[in-house]
């Protein structure tokens, strides 16, 4: 066993769970912790996915690129074309639909 300091904010919605859903300190601790890892745990998986789905988009691309040199220098252009989004798109958008 093991002391931990909190002050009396975190002390008071402690005892006031426990209260309500009359469990231990302890069950209330390791059910946050838990929580929180398996959050914590989603959130890394996700970053994850997504590095791995950028790095085949981009792979992809480059493959598409080189196979096809008319499709290279269009997407050479859009990607090179310094514009403001503001000056393209109305501010009224949503009611000219």
């Amino acid at each position: 066993m093991s002391t931990i300091t909190v002050n009396e904010e975190i002390k008071n919605r402690l005892d006031d769970i426990t209260r309500h859903l009359n469990i231990s300190k302890e069950e209330v601790i390791e059910t946050a912790l838990s929580i929180f890892e398996s959050t914590f745990k989603e959130k890394k998986e996700k970053d994850s996915e997504f590095e791995i789905a950028t790095e085949i988009m981009k792979n992809t691309s480059e493959e598409l690129r080189r196979l096809n040199p008319q499709l290279a220098k269009r997407a050479k252009i859009i990607e090179e074309a310094k514009i403001n989004i503001s000056e393209v798109i109305s501010p009224k958008w949503g009611i000219e639909i």
